[in-house]
């Protein structure tokens, strides 16, 4: 069997995609994935067959652009750009490797060719991996999309109607043209609201997360399975452990705009008289002088160093708020784009973390989460409650066997 895997974004999306390929090798499975040029080393060094689709200067000079870290330029740049621009590239994937009969398509919400081929090619089956909720619209407990007070999660009519506006102003008018044009050399009718319900494979829709983070997820059982979080680390060297359990600062692997936050977080570790580590993949962002009690890394395994820290603040995505969750650690979200605002909101209401809406109660807050007793016991009890779950990986990994080579 072969797998054709897709993975259109930064390590947060690459990670847990190469950790599931690594799984479906060990099964016997040849797997290839497509990904950005900077990520294809990590692919290989896992056994899988690495196809760079987007070169490192067009990644870079994407994720350089300011408005990939607005809420609403964003999430337009992402649909629009990267998956605009990925879909013929996959397709070609797809087509150059796919086996009649014994192929399984696994696919990041980003690539719609993999919906697009399996919607021409039905005996191919479509595994959806969604690493966050707000990949899935629900009525009764939408996903926080913005940062904005007035954003309203009901009644459920004015939500339906919110989406069906957002569809015809925002998402359509960026990505539509570019999937009915494939669809079109492909002899398919057109299609539109896009990432409604079209996106969705209609075979299997794996939740990366399990179902008390986000419980009206249900609402798509039994098509969608909720593994549970993939905290995966892709055979990472082992690091030293940290001494004097610093606050980690950062913004996410892809981010290149920090620095002034990063100043603002040394200002705040010399004000509280406590350790910080910053991490950041670009050194640009870390701050000319530091104080003997800043460190900085450009990259570190949170799987390995979290246990040590006193908290984290973080970007907010899916990833990072998970590894903080199973480390059983305090957190402060600060959330710029995407799933983090949602993310962060699911965080607040658990008990496990804070939102921080304004840079400069950075201290306030930090003092706040420190002295809180009662967060600090929520996450322990976190931490028990993932670690006495079945794996989400092996969950995911068995479900996609289920479906590409189902029991007779």
């Amino acid at each position: 069997m072969l797998a054709i895997l897709s993975a259109p974004g930064s390590r947060g999306d690459v990670n847990p995609m190469i950790a599931i390929g690594r799984g479906l090798r060990e099964r016997g499975y040849d797997v290839v994935i497509s990904l950005a040029e900077p990520y294809a080393a990590l692919a290989s060094d896992a056994g899988l067959t690495p196809v760079p689709v987007i070169s490192k200067e067009r990644f870079d000079d994407l994720l350089a652009n300011p408005n990939v870290w607005k809420p609403i330029r964003g999430a337009r740049t992402m649909i629009g750009t990267v998956a605009g621009e990925f879909m013929g590239l996959h397709l070609d994937v797809i087509h150059q490797h796919h086996v009649p009969g014994q192929t399984v398509l696994v696919s990041h919400p980003l690539d719609l060719a993999s919906r697009i081929f399996r919607e021409l090619n039905p005996e191919t089956p479509l595994i959806d991996i969604h690493l966050a909720p707000s990949m899935l619209r629900t009525y009764d407990d939408p996903s926080r999309m913005t940062p904005w007070w007035w954003e309203f999660s009901k009644p459920q009519w004015l939500v339906r109607c919110a989406y069906r506006i957002v569809d015809a102003l925002a998402v359509d008018p960026a990505i539509a043209g570019k999937v009915n044009a494939v669809r079109r050399t492909m002899g398919l009718p057109p299609v539109k609201r896009i990432i409604d319900q079209w996106w969705l494979s209609p075979d299997r829709i794996l939740a990366m997360y399990p179902d008390w983070f986000a419980p009206a997820t249900q609402q798509f059982s039994p098509r969608l399975v909720h593994c549970g979080f993939p905290l995966a680390d892709n055979n990472e060297p082992q690091v030293p452990r940290l001494s004097q359990r610093p606050i980690v600062f950062t913004c996410g692997t892809a981010h290149h705009h920090s620095k002034e936050f990063f100043k603002r977080a040394v200002a705040a570790s010399i004000a509280i008289g406590l350790p910080a580590m910053l991490l950041s993949t670009h050194s640009d962002n870390f701050p000319d002088s530091l104080p003997p009690q800043v460190q900085t890394a450009n990259y570190l395994p949170l799987n390995q160093i979290l246990r040590d820290c006193r908290l984290m603040v973080h970007h907010g995505g899916v990833g990072t708020t998970s590894a903080c969750m199973a480390a059983g650690i305090p957190q402060i979200i600060r959330p710029m784009a995407y799933d983090q605002f949602d993310n962060a909101s699911r965080v607040e209401r658990l008990g496990a973390g804070r939102w921080l809406k304004r840079d400069r109660d950075l201290i306030n807050l930090l003092n706040q989460v420190i002295n809180d007793s009662s967060m600090a016991e929520t996450a322990t009890k976190l931490s028990k409650r993932i670690g006495n779950s079945p794996s989400g990986l092996e969950t995911a990994i068995d479900s996609i066997c289920n479906v590409a080579l189902p029991a007779d």
